[in-house]
């Protein structure tokens, strides 16, 4: 009896460790890599991390084109409580998508208000099977920098195979265009005289547009592809607040005349300023260089005008720092893209 007694004993013991081991978070398990230490010092913060990334693995996504799973956490604090607020990547037709970054803040503003996205979110935490280097898209680099404190986000990124957090500042993934180099006509990597065909394009296609909503920062932009035609395009606004990007637009009439490689893109705004250029747009004009790189060709070159003469240039590479492309995820698939599409790929 006794022995059946110190045998039931156990079997419970076993259960209760069970339970336990089910209900208890796994806090304990992730660590920090020696290089993020330095950026998460506090001990509470790094406890609303480890809570967040525990979170994250269980938020719900919808990937049905990439089949990638974006899911993300952040901790709130409010009335002196810890809110976890979950967001997760939802792909439809297009293909189309709501990112798991833009759900993810938007979860909290419907919560909590845009005060509280503003000032509390401290971290976009996320929960992946394999971390890599890139950081966010350039329209949800658009988005953290327009609602959030951008200058103090920390982007966190719980691997899953080992359970080590990588942490960053959201702020080494932007680049103003203040920081652009200054150009000269001559320093560039095309001529002087193109230059001026270029901006006077831009100049031009800056009259057009679409600004019903947009009074301000209306930019066009003009670029050159390698057979030699220009394209240009000016930004454009609807109610529907799906506006159409300047430079997105350009490689569009590029691409349909199968013209998939540029040399140079030059944008304006208004008279006197530096033109903004949008991280969304910047996506597009990335995708399109990674197209030069495939071929053996240099970036394309990103030249602003501020329409008193002066140049600021860079690379869409270095514009978006830390960018991913289809190049990244689909390599071959764009080799014979433009294998059997570019019709200026020999050229």
């Amino acid at each position: 009896m006794q022995r059946y007694l110190l045998s039931g004993g156990l079997l419970l013991a076993a259960l209760l460790a069970a339970v336990a081991a089910s209900t208890r978070t796994s806090n304990d398990s992730w660590r920090l890599t020696s290089d993020s230490e330095a950026l998460v010092p506090e001990a509470a913060l790094r406890g609303q991390i480890f809570r967040a990334l525990d979170a994250a693995e269980h938020a719900g996504t919808d990937p049905s084109i990439s089949h990638f799973k974006v899911r993300a956490a952040t901790v709130v604090v409010v009335n002196g409580e810890d809110h976890v607020v979950l967001g997760g990547n939802t792909e439809y037709e297009v293909p189309e998508a709501i990112h798991g970054e833009s759900s993810l803040l938007n979860h909290v503003t419907a919560l909590y208000g845009p005060d509280a996205t503003r000032h509390d979110v401290r971290f976009v935490a996320f929960f992946s099977q394999r971390c890599g280097v890139s950081g966010s898209c350039g329209d949800c680099r658009d988005y953290q920098h327009a609602v959030t404190d951008y200058a103090h986000l920390l982007i966190v990124c719980g691997q899953a195979s080992d359970h080590t957090v990588r942490v960053t500042r959201f702020a080494d993934q932007l680049v103003d265009e203040d920081k652009f180099p200054a150009a000269s006509p001559d320093s560039l990597a095309i001529s002087a005289a193109e230059l001026a065909q270029l901006t006077q394009s831009a100049t031009e296609a800056r009259q057009g547009g679409v600004t019903l909503f947009t009074t301000t920062r209306h930019t066009a932009a003009a670029g050159l592809s390698y057979s030699g035609k220009i394209y240009r395009a000016a930004g454009g606004d609807d109610a529907a607040f799906h506006y159409r990007f300047p430079i997105g637009g350009l490689l569009q009439q590029a691409a349909t005349e199968r013209d998939y490689f540029l040399r140079a893109v030059v944008v304006v705004g208004e008279k006197g300023q530096w033109p903004v250029v949008n991280y969304r747009d910047r996506q597009y004009g990335f995708e399109s260089s990674s197209f030069n790189h495939e071929a053996g060709k240099p970036p394309i070159a990103l030249i602003l005008a501020d329409g008193a003469g002066h140049y600021r240039a860079t690379t869409f590479e270095a514009a978006l720092p830390h960018a991913f492309s289809t190049a990244n995820f689909m390599p071959q698939a764009v080799k014979d893209f433009l294998q059997s599409h570019a019709a200026s790929a020999q050229k």
